[in-house]
């Protein structure tokens, strides 16, 4: 699992894109997972990536050891923690009925 923080380019100033397409283009895929901060100021998205992409410095594109990728997510959610295939998740808590 290979792990990488990133935040929105807003060029089109009406909504932010992220480096999904362009890794894509590349063969990869990209998909956040966990968000910090306002995303339209500057907040940075963690998420997880294959491939070896590259020329993603419009999205200020960061890669993560995956103990710096727990870190992040438990900066959000202290209960999140990594599953056997390496995913970041935090426990799903059911209301009392």
């Amino acid at each position: 699992m290979k792990y990488a923080t990133w935040i929105l380019n807003f060029t089109q100033p009406k909504y932010g894109t992220g480096p999904e397409d362009s890794i894509a283009a590349q063969g990869g895929m990209a998909e956040g997972s966990f968000a910090k901060g306002d995303l339209t100021a500057g907040g940075r998205i963690l998420g997880y990536f294959t491939g070896d992409p590259t020329d993603l410095s419009a999205w200020s594109f960061k890669k993560l050891t995956q103990a710096k990728a727990l870190e992040f997510a438990q900066a959000i959610n202290s209960e999140a923690y990594l599953s056997e295939n390496g995913r970041i998740l935090v426990p799903i808590k059911v209301p009392n009925s």
